[in-house]
């Protein structure tokens, strides 16, 4: 079996060093992963780092809630996006939706457009789509939403309450795919049922948090 790839979600600072020591081959960084994550202050991804030697992801999400966002909450998620760039983070995880279910094209657009005025050469960008995938009404047209604007990888429990029960949803999505964009498996997965993900659904990166 290949070495499996281990994203972490962390809440704070000390979560962060925590992950990295550990062995995190990336940290999604947020706040209140109590409401499976908000975007971090940018305090706290300044000393982010500075403290850790692993990449790290910034969540870009402005409140809890749905995925349906009113301009001025883009223009929000703009300025976050660019700034947690600067800040020294290697992407950004966010997702964004239409009334309809489906993914937002333009408002996905703009945001990587806003992480890339916060590229530097040292930090290519990576865009994640985060688990507002499994809201969207038809997940294969999502998929193929998501290949086109170019994401680098997209968060997902399957459609499920966990990974682990949506492990089919999750390796029909992985065929699909094809390579095409990384797929994360998401949502539940813990010490004792991560073999289980990894080998039923194929992946080779799994996304757990610090809660």
């Amino acid at each position: 079996m290949p070495r499996i790839e281990l994203e972490i979600a962390c809440g704070s600072i000390l979560d962060a060093v925590i992950a990295d020591q550990g062995g995190a081959d990336r940290v999604e960084l947020c706040s209140a992963l109590e409401l499976d994550g908000l975007t971090p202050s940018l305090g706290t991804a300044f000393e982010v780092s500075e403290r850790i030697g692993c990449p790290w992801i910034g969540m870009v999400r402005p409140r809890a809630g749905d995925f349906v966002y009113a301009k001025s909450e883009l223009a929000v998620m703009d300025r976050d996006a660019s700034l947690l760039m600067e800040a020294g983070a290697s992407g950004i995880a966010f997702g964004c939706l239409t009334a309809d279910g489906d993914v937002d094209a333009r408002a996905c657009r703009r945001l990587m457009r806003a992480a890339g005025r916060g590229e530097t050469a040292f930090h290519p960008v990576e865009t994640v789509f985060h688990r507002a995938f499994d809201a969207t009404r038809d997940p294969l047209r999502a998929l193929e939403a998501l290949v086109e604007l170019g994401f680098t990888r997209m968060l997902t429990s399957g459609g499920a309450r966990t990974a682990l029960e949506g492990v089919a949803r999750i390796r029909s999505l992985v065929e699909r795919a094809a390579g095409r964009i990384e797929i994360l498996p998401a949502g539940g997965i813990r010490e004792h049922n991560v073999e289980a993900v990894v080998k039923q659904t194929g992946c080779e990166q799994v996304h757990l948090s610090r809660r």
